[in-house]
């Protein structure tokens, strides 16, 4: 597996580091025996930064970024998202973190299929509480940035590829979205 990014300096614990991986390891263990999907893989990612994990099937890239994600623990190692070392965090506060810091945006979109694409990008305003008024507007501001207002009574069968992953695109950057910069 290779990580490249726009920027190769070493983690310096500065204010523009956003995501910070020490030593991550993860192992599986099985009745077939044990599998090392991750050994010791270590990189920052500071704020702006674009980032690409590449590699050839089997290589660990969906398990690092599982662990990125918090969707899966590692077996060794840490990963600190804007200086919090998320794995310390009991699994609610963990899940507090993944709704109001990440998003994914998964292979095969997983949208809900029986409601619009407007519930669509609001639904994690709907999980964080947010009023209806707050979450309709953002979410209706977010699919004018990326041109399909327009289709924001649709249900997503009834949308192009494209579009249902610019869907996909619109619930994940949906909490990144609280300033007025889409």
């Amino acid at each position: 597996m290779i990580l490249t990014n726009n920027d190769y300096r070493n983690y310096d614990d500065n204010k523009d580091t956003t995501l910070k991986v020490e030593n991550l390891g993860k192992v599986y263990v099985s009745s077939m025996g044990s599998v090392v999907s991750l050994r010791n893989v270590s990189f920052s990612v500071n704020k702006g930064e674009f980032v690409s994990v590449v590699g050839p099937s089997g290589s660990g890239k969906s398990t690092l970024l599982n662990m990125i994600g918090a969707l899966d623990r590692p077996t060794s190692g840490k990963v600190f998202l804007d200086g919090i070392d998320i794995f310390s965090l009991n699994d609610s506060q963990i899940a507090t973190v993944r709704n109001n810091t990440l998003g994914f945006i998964f292979q095969s979109y997983n949208l809900i299929n029986r409601t619009t694409i407007l519930k669509n990008v609001e639904f994690p305003g709907i999980t964080g509480g947010m009023s209806d008024g707050d979450r309709k507007r953002r979410a209706l501001k977010i699919l004018k940035f990326l041109g399909i207002l327009d289709k924001a009574k649709y249900k997503p069968t009834n949308l192009s590829g494209g579009q249902q992953q610019r869907v996909a695109i619109a619930r994940a950057v949906y909490e990144r979205s609280k300033s007025d910069s889409c």
